[in-house]
């Protein structure tokens, strides 16, 4: 077992914020109140970031539903979930090649549940439902299988260092429902699947109820997030987000949140973070309760997104607004792992042309819609925030 180390900007932030003392570093912590209601703000994405646009090729043997898995300078991966297969792409949009391998034989995967793409190894890793990871080359040449633990988090999953991966293991309970403590935060081999477990320490689980407790329909949400090129350790049931230093091990917090959460405040929020700009931390506050329609589909109308604003230390609901496209829907920013302060989103073909067509279009999008069909790939939105 590996030690994390509390670094002492840590403990004294900790402390203070338990105390209320007055240490410089601690105050200067974020500390959000999750039951606070903020204002809206609507924020033009072109006054803080840079904006542009990528067509994805569009052949029928490559239309895919799914979502990026990689946005790199060094191509784009997109994790087809409909075909179970992995599309790479160059930044210009132009399709390269596919990794294919779905099938029950020694080198192929059943069913991709996640997919991470080393590019300085230039592998591959495809985490398989039938409880391994599959290793190809960056053109899907096989190179080798290694064991998956079954309480591995396949999407708590991310690439380390050189030589691991590092990923989340899910707890187990005792007889009375309550979760045994545990160290959640594992660094896994590239070449074996050996695990060595850091010594962060779990003791809660404060999941999302779907009805209510009785029901026990719950939904346990990621603990770790990738960003920027680093990882943070994002377990709603606590009440600190750190940041996990790949080099000392050393868990630097990064904020908090009020109040402290709780097994049985269904009323209240879980929250974590998604995103991280020179200006801005991007939060989710999930509910601890859900609904389910008629069609057993999770409804939740109390989640909600916020932004802390890192020069001013203000919080609000942000309306993103894209001036190139009038009538775009909620802003759904997916922040790249690779590229800093860098999100992608991906607009459908079929509503840029029913936009076009209403006049809601400009600028450069405006152009590439006059070329599209309906069943073309999405149009890959690409945002680069300003420092």
């Amino acid at each position: 077992m590996k030690r994390i180390i509390y670094s002492a900007a840590m403990l004294l932030a900790l402390l203070s914020t338990a105390c209320g003392g007055g240490n410089k570093e601690a105050s200067e912590l974020p500390q959000i109140d999750v039951n606070t209601s903020y204002p809206e703000k609507e924020i033009c994405l072109q006054d803080v970031a840079e904006v542009s646009y990528i067509t994805l090729d569009s052949q029928d043997d490559i239309l895919f539903r799914g979502h990026v898995r990689s946005f790199s300078d060094r191509g784009i991966v997109i994790l087809d979930v409909q075909n179970n297969k992995l599309l790479f792409f160059d930044k210009q949009g132009t399709f390269q090649h596919a990794i294919n391998r779905k099938g029950q034989g020694p080198e192929e995967y059943s069913l991709m549940f996640n997919a991470l793409v080393d590019w300085d190894k230039e592998e591959v890793f495809v985490f398989d439902k039938r409880g391994k990871i599959v290793v190809y080359s960056l053109d899907g040449i096989f190179k080798r299988k290694l064991a998956l633990d079954s309480h591995l988090g396949q999407h708590d999953a991310y690439i380390w260092s050189d030589s691991q991966l590092v990923s989340y293991r899910y707890g187990r309970s005792d007889k009375d429902g309550n979760l045994v403590p545990y160290r959640p935060i594992v660094l896994l081999s590239k070449e074996d699947g050996k695990m060595d477990s850091l010594s962060y320490g779990k003791k809660h689980d404060f999941p999302t109820f779907i009805g209510d407790k009785a029901m026990n329909i719950r939904i346990s949400w990621p603990s770790l997030t990738r960003l920027n090129g680093d990882v943070y350790v994002n377990d709603v049931s606590a009440d600190t987000i750190y940041r996990l230093d790949v080099h000392t091990h050393e868990l630097q917090p990064v904020m908090t949140r009020t109040p402290s959460v709780t097994l049985n405040d269904l009323d209240g929020f879980l929250m974590d973070l998604y995103g991280i700009t020179p200006q801005y931390y991007f939060l989710h506050f999930r509910a601890r309760q859900a609904s389910m329609d008629s069609h057993f589909v999770m409804v939740d109308n109390k989640s909600k997104n916020a932004i802390y604003d890192r020069k001013d230390g203000q919080i609000y609901h942000p309306k993103f607004i894209n001036k190139d496209y009038a009538s775009m829907e909620k802003v759904h920013l997916e922040f790249c792992e690779e590229v800093n302060a860098c999100a992608t989103i991906q607009l459908e073909a079929f509503k840029l042309i029913e936009a076009l067509e209403a006049g809601e279009l400009g600028g450069e999008l405006k152009t590439i819609a006059e070329g599209l069909k309906e069943d073309d790939n999405p149009v890959l939105m690409v945002v680069k925030f300003k420092k």
